[in-house]
C-alpha cells in the first residue's frame, strides 16, 4: 500500500480538452480518463503544489482512479527505467525474427520520387540464395524460444527475380516453419504489375498473408508516373491483380502516394472495387502518405482525412491507431532479431536509406551466419541518449525516434515532433478518438470515466 508521502503524478501524462471536457492519458500505461474540468483542475492543483493527497481528500474516487490507472506512482519510481526496461524487452525479443530480402536493386518502373539507386541487371546469385536459406534453417534451429517469423521481400521490385530467388526462399521458410510449428508471416512490397496466374498460384500454396501496393492517384496521375511505356500505362493491370490477391485471402496495403496535383482524383478508384463483396474489400487497408519532396502542403492533410472517411464507409480499413505507438510497435529495424539481406549478401537494418556499402551492418557468410559490425551495436543502444526525450510526456509511446533517425542527430538535441506540444497532443487525441479505447463498461481497465 502506497503512502500519500510516498507518490507523485506520473511524469507520463498528459491532458488536452476535448469538447467540455479532458482527455487525460498516460503513455505508459495507455490507459485514457475523460474528466469533468472540476476534476482536472483538482490533479493540476495538486501536481503544482506537490500534494498528492489532496486528490484524494477532495475526491476519493478520482484518487482511485488514477491510481489504478497508473497517473500516479510511487515517488522513488525511476520512469524512464521502467520505459528502458520496456524497450529492451520489445527489441531484443527472441520470439520473432524478421528478414527482409532484397532479390534485386533492379525496377521495371522509374518513379519520380523513389529514393533507391536502382542497379539494371542486378539479381541475388544462386550462392546467396543457399546462404540465405542456410540462414534460415539455422535461425529456426538455434532460437530455442522462436514462435513468430516475418520473411517480407523488398527492392527493387522482387518479383523480377520470382522464379531465381523469391520462389526458393519462400517455399524453404514455409516448409520449415510447418514442420517447426512456428507462426509464419510472409509479405511483399512490389508495385504488383508482375504478379500472374502462376505466381498467384504459389502464393495461395505457401499461404503468403499480404502485399504493399502503391497507386498515384486516379487512371491518369498514375499511368504517367507507373508506367510500363510511354505507351502502357500500369493502373489497370495492378487494379485487377490487387483484385485477385484479396479474392484469394491476401491482404493488400494500397499505398498512394499523394501531391496536390492527384489527390483530387484518388477517390475515383473506388467505383474500380465496387465488383467486390464487404468482406474482400475489408481485405484492404488504405495508406495514404505524402510525397515528400513535395513543396505544396497546405490543406493535403485536411483532403487527406476527408478522402480516409470516404473509403472507411466504402469498406477498406485504415491503419491501426496502435501503429501510432512507435515504442511498442517499433521499427523492425530497431530490432536485434531482424536482418536485411541485400541481393550481393550484404546485411543492413533500415530499408529507408541507400543500400550502399558503405552503410551495410554485416555480412552474410558462407556457413549461413552473420557477421555483425560496429554499426550495428551501435543501433542497438542509441536509444534513450537523446536528453530532451527524457522529459517528455509522450516518452512511452514515441520510444524517442527510431533508431536511424536517432543514429543520424546522435550528437545533437532532436524531437521528431519539432518540440511542438501541439503535435504531441494531436497524437494522444487520434488514439483516442481512432483506437481501441472506446468508452464503455467493458473497457474500463482501458479506459474511465470519472
Amino acid at each position: 500500500m502506497l503512502k500519500n508521502k510516498d507518490i507523485k503524478l506520473s511524469k507520463f501524462n498528459t491532458a488536452l480538452t476535448y469538447q467540455d471536457k479532458y482527455i487525460f492519458h498516460n503513455s505508459f500505461t495507455e490507459n485514457f480518463l475523460l474528466l469533468e474540468p472540476i476534476l482536472m483542475d483538482l490533479i493540476n492543483s495538486a501536481e503544482l503544489e506537490e500534494n498528492v493527497v489532496e486528490i484524494k481528500e477532495v475526491h476519493p474516487t478520482l484518487y482511485n482512479s488514477l491510481l489504478d490507472n497508473g497517473f500516479i506512482v510511487p515517488k522513488d519510481e525511476d520512469e524512464i527505467l521502467k520505459v528502458e526496461n520496456l524497450i529492451n524487452k520489445i527489441d531484443k525479443s527472441d520470439e520473432l525474427f524478421s528478414l527482409m530480402i532484397l532479390p534485386t536493386m533492379d525496377c521495371n518502373f522509374k518513379c519520380w520520387y523513389c529514393y533507391e539507386t536502382h542497379i539494371s541487371g542486378s539479381m541475388m546469385a544462386e550462392s546467396t540464395v543457399e546462404k540465405v536459406k542456410l540462414f534460415i534453417t539455422n535461425t529456426f534451429n538455434t532460437m530455442n524460444n522462436l514462435k513468430h517469423f516475418h520473411l517480407s521481400f523488398f527492392g527493387g521490385e522482387p518479383l523480377l527475380q520470382y522464379n531465381n530467388v523469391v520462389r526458393p526462399i519462400v517455399e524453404c521458410t514455409y516448409n520449415i516453419a510447418k514442420e517447426k510449428g512456428i507462426s509464419l508471416h510472409t509479405h511483399f512490397t512490389s508495385n504488383g504489375v508482375l504478379i500472374n496466374d502462376i505466381i498467384l498460384s504459389d502464393l495461395i500454396k505457401h499461404e503468403v498473408n499480404s502485399f504493399q501496393i502503391t497507386l498515384d492517384g486516379n487512371k491518369e496521375c498514375h499511368d504517367q508516373i507507373r508506367y510500363v511505356s510511354k505507351e502502357k500505362g500500369s493502373f489497370d493491370t495492378i487494379i485487377s491483380n490487387v483484385k485477385k490477391l484479396v479474392i484469394n485471402n491476401t491482404k493488400v496495403t494500397l499505398r498512394f502516394n499523394y501531391t496536390s496535383d492527384n489527390i483530387d482524383g484518388i477517390v475515383d478508384i473506388m467505383p474500380h472495387f465496387e465488383d467486390l463483396t464487404l468482406e474482400e474489400r475489408s481485405r484492404i487497408t488504405l495508406d495514404m502518405q505524402r510525397v515528400w519532396q513535395e513543396n505544396k502542403t497546405e490543406g493535403l492533410g485536411v483532403k487527406a482525412n476527408t478522402i480516409k472517411e470516404m473509403f472507411l464507409k466504402f469498406g477498406f480499413n485504415l491503419p491501426h491507431a496502435r501503429s501510432l505507438n512507435s515504442l511498442r510497435n517499433s521499427c523492425y529495424a530497431d530490432r536485434a532479431n531482424q536482418a536485411t539481406i541485400n541481393y550481393n549478401g550484404d546485411i543492413h537494418k533500415c530499408n529507408a536509406r541507400d543500400f550502399k556499402k558503405a552503410n551495410k551492418e554485416g555480412i552474410l557468410g558462407n556457413d549461413g551466419t552473420i557477421d555483425w559490425n560496429e554499426k550495428y551495436y551501435n543501433r542497438l543502444n542509441v536509444k534513450l541518449k537523446n536528453k530532451p526525450c527524457l522529459d517528455c510526456s509522450i516518452l512511452p509511446m514515441c520510444g524517442g525516434a527510431c533508431s536511424q533517425y536517432a543514429l543520424e542527430r546522435s550528437n545533437t538535441d532532436f524531437c521528431i515532433r519539432d518540440f511542438d506540444e501541439s503535435k504531441k497532443k494531436a497524437i494522444v487525441l487520434d488514439m483516442f478518438l481512432n483506437g481501441e479505447f472506446v468508452m464503455t463498461e467493458k473497457t474500463a481497465s482501458k479506459c474511465s470515466k470519472c
